[in-house]
């Protein structure tokens, strides 16, 4: 019976982590293709007004970070990005074409599997977030970005 027991818990166990592990998976490539349009969208608007290339890419990361699986209007807040040109840190105030722009977008993913959230949220190297009872992982993608 005892044995019983504890295979079932490991059988479970296994099971739940690969649930977590398939929705992180999923979680990635969207992260990755919400930085990949942002950085296009930026790239075609940033000659005419910057600070509005970056509001509009930043919406369109926030929708494509919204509309993945298991995406909603909550975790949409956790979207940031980050422009800095030829790899510098210094703010600009206008783009000149054909200048690189590297775009650095994080997103929050949920960790929704029970019993797995708290290992998988205490087990990885990333940076991540807890907001009350719900574990979040800060999934990072990078692009750099011609101004056209």
């Amino acid at each position: 019976m005892i044995e019983f027991i504890v295979g079932a818990v490991i059988l479970l166990t296994t099971i739940f982590s690969v649930m977590q592990l398939a929705f992180l998976w999923a979680g990635q490539g969207a992260v990755e293709t919400a930085a990949h349009f942002a950085s296009r969208k930026f790239a075609f608007q940033a000659r005419e007004d910057l600070h509005r290339a970056k509001a509009s890419a930043l919406s369109e990361a926030s929708l494509h970070c919204r509309n993945r699986p298991g995406g909603y209007w909550g975790t949409a807040a956790l979207t940031s990005l980050e422009f800095s040109r030829n790899g510098d840190d210094s703010a600009a105030t206008r783009a000149f074409p054909g200048e690189a722009y590297q775009v650095r977008l994080t997103h929050g993913i949920e960790l929704i599997v029970p019993w797995i959230d708290r290992i998988l949220f205490l087990a990885t190297p990333v940076p991540k977030i807890q907001l009350g009872d719900k574990y979040y992982l800060l999934l990072r993608a990078t692009r750099w970005v011609t101004v056209e």
